[in-house]
């Protein structure tokens, strides 16, 4: 071997040594956890670990999303939103959310990958994201909170808006933020279909008609319309129980719909005695709905004070509903029977 092969043949071996080692590192480097699944010293700590003492001090609540933005306002009748004409807010959904933002805690660091954002809820809303960026203070300009946050199959994932760490929450669930409408206590006239007596409809089109429960626990025709074939052996059902699947897409002051004549009068009665007129109006496209009630004369003192309730939480508001459910205060007679 001359001088000349052996030195080729040592910078061979030291090339594959080398070639070694590294495949050798390389391998033992595919079996540590990416960085996003280290061990942090920040799992196990309150996310915001001064919250819970400024619980008492909070007076507004702004959530940012990629739709719309609203505010939760304490006043001195309680809370409301302005959004919906100082729409009063369930105190409970507050003492969730300020409960949740007391305790949660770090769980679980997870992507720091701003294009898996959307995936757990926690895009930026102001570039379209999926994420809520919510915003908690004392309403004068102290913020005790700012997070983005995003709610996935019943579990919470948050991140700083200044942070692209994202992170699985423990020991408490924010609630969801997206639509302003969950804040609000829109059952304004809760009512079983058991306790329903009878209903007048005045439909947008067609004549008058009235629908009166029967023995089957259902409803039917009253004269003069009784002995009409149905449509559909439920029809009158349907119509008769409007006002029990009340489920409101929006909310506004009722001074602002309800102008002019109605579209259509529903009045629901039941077996205490009290009246609950459901109205029907259109305005800009949608159908929105005002609630009122009254009652007879020798009403029991439980029936007056069902009738007072619904009139402090619905007369001062219309109601905005689907297409469908709207439609379903003002059912016209041809579509119950023939």
């Amino acid at each position: 071997m001359t001088i000349a092969s052996a030195a080729r043949r040592r910078r061979t071996l030291i090339i594959l040594a080398a070639a070694a080692g590294i495949s050798a590192l390389l391998g033992a480097a595919s079996f540590i956890p990416p960085g996003e699944e280290l061990p942090r010293s920040e799992v196990g700590q309150r996310i915001l670990p001064a919250f819970e003492s400024k619980t008492s001090l909070v007076s507004l609540v702004m959530v940012t999303t990629g739709e719309e933005t609203y505010h939760l306002v304490k006043n001195a009748d309680g809370w409301v939103m302005p959004e919906k004409g100082n729409y009063p807010v369930n105190p409970a959904r507050i003492r969730e959310l300020t409960d949740a933002l007391s305790f949660i805690t770090y769980a679980r660091p997870m992507t720091r990958d701003e294009k898996k954002f959307d995936r757990i809820g926690l895009g930026d809303p102001t570039a379209g994201g999926t994420g809520a960026l919510l915003e908690v203070g004392d309403g004068s300009g102290e913020n005790f909170a700012k997070l983005l946050a995003g709610y996935r199959d019943g579990r919470s994932y948050i991140r700083k808006p200044d942070d692209l760490q994202a992170w699985v929450v423990a020991n408490g669930v924010l609630p969801p933020l997206q639509r302003a409408m969950r804040w609000l206590e829109v059952d304004v006239a809760p009512i079983r279909a058991m306790d329903i007596a009878g209903v007048d409809v005045r439909p947008a089109q067609g004549p008058a008609y009235r629908l009166e429960a029967n023995a089957e626990g259902g409803f039917s025709l009253a004269p003069p319309y009784n002995t009409r074939p149905l449509v559909a052996a439920l029809a009158p059902t349907v119509a008769a129980e409007a006002l029990t699947r009340l489920a409101p897409t929006d909310v506004t002051p009722a001074m602002s719909i309800a102008v002019g004549a109605p579209v259509a009068e529903h009045i629901t009665r039941t077996k205490s005695g009290v009246f609950i007129v459901a109205r029907s109006w259109r305005k800009d496209g949608h159908g929105w709905i005002t609630i009122s009630a009254a009652t007879t004369d020798g009403a029991t003192p439980e029936a007056v004070e069902q009738a007072n309730a619904i009139n402090m939480k619905a007369v001062p508001w219309a109601f905005a509903l689907t297409d469908l459910d709207w439609g379903g205060f003002s059912t016209p007679l041809a579509a119950i029977a023939d």
